[in-house]
């Protein structure tokens, strides 16, 4: 049960993710959700009895009883929302991206410190037990030196008419880059195609160089058959898969070893070892519910979270610079 110090929630957006929020902000101890507010009857209407449903954020935000807002909003609008929330003296949940221009996401990182509140990105997949792993495992040190990072994420999905696939999709792979390879991004180039609508890319291929040698490629489609959220890392003694699909979630750990060229004399250089050292599946725990807690006690302790937005602000400088690097 929620007592007298529970956390006061509110929610812009009533669509699929709006209602995912709602669900997990639900169960969680010593936090209540008093409102949701969102433009289309259709989507108040789906709130039911439990909370108050509004349809202007004004309504919402001028509320004494609510200490935090949920933006669960299209990507074009996050900013604009976020800015009104924090200007009411309100912590601040973003879904990704923070912003759509990194002067925008500056801008929302310096009222949000200036105000002493929380603003937090749902960067979800960093709070995946797994990837947790996997950094583990590269900090260290179990893949030796680390070389390159390939990252898909793949699927008819849901095609957006406001933002491309590199800025809703992108988000989560540059998140995961940042997190696992923090050195300083040299050099970021993208190739977007364009096929559905004039001038909104459904694929894209990018490439990102950081320093100290480190490499990364990011393939990005609406439009495939299949359906793939994987993250591979290669290191100098050893390579992991990440596969970030909530029903498939597994880490694997690969060994390898390959021949010193210099000692080779044909036109092949042998592998003397590639075996699959470890796997460790997912577990049942829900990484969104898990960000949401992460949320609640960056909040309540004043401590940034990993996706915090003095983080999630590298993710938008990398995402226009993949924009405008044609």
């Amino acid at each position: 049960m929620a007592g007298p110090t529970a956390l006061r929630v509110g929610i812009i957006g009533a669509g699929m993710w709006g209602e995912k929020l709602l669900r997990v902000f639900r169960t969680i101890e010593g936090v209540r959700v008093l409102a949701v507010c969102d433009s289309d009857a259709r989507g108040r209407a789906a709130v039911g009895q439990e909370c108050a449903a509004v349809g202007d954020i004004g309504d919402l935000l001028r509320r004494d009883d609510i200490d935090a807002a949920l933006v669960a909003t299209p990507p074009s609008s996050h900013y604009a929302l976020a800015r009104e929330v924090l200007a009411a003296g309100k912590h601040c949940w973003v879904e990704k991206p923070l912003a759509m221009r990194s002067a925008e996401a500056r801008e929302l990182v310096e009222a949000a410190r200036r105000q002493r509140l929380t603003l937090f990105v749902d960067e979800t997949f960093l709070y995946d037990p797994l990837l947790q792993q996997a950094k583990m495992w590269i900090d260290a040190g179990r893949l030796g030196q680390l070389y390159h990072l390939s990252f898909e994420r793949l699927g008819m999905g849901r095609i957006r008419r406001d933002s491309s696939v590199w800025w809703n999709s992108a988000s989560h792979d540059l998140s995961i880059l940042c997190y696992l390879a923090p050195g300083a991004v040299e050099d970021v180039r993208c190739e977007h195609f364009t096929y559905v609508q004039q001038g909104i890319a459904d694929i894209t291929v990018a490439t990102v160089r950081l320093a100290g040698g480190v490499s990364a490629h990011i393939y990005l489609s609406w439009l495939s058959p299949l359906k793939v959220a994987s993250v591979v890392v290669v290191g100098s003694q050893g390579m992991l898969h990440y596969e970030g699909r909530f029903g498939q979630r597994a880490l694997r750990f690969f060994h390898y070893q390959v021949a010193d060229p210099a000692t080779v004399t044909g036109n092949v250089v042998p592998i003397p070892a590639f075996e699959a050292a470890e796997t460790i599946r997912g577990g049942t725990e829900e990484p969104l519910a898990l960000a949401a807690q992460a949320f609640v006690t960056s909040v309540r302790t004043g401590i940034p979270a990993p996706s915090a937005g003095q983080y999630s602000q590298r993710v938008v400088d990398l995402l226009e610079a993949g924009e405008d690097a044609q």
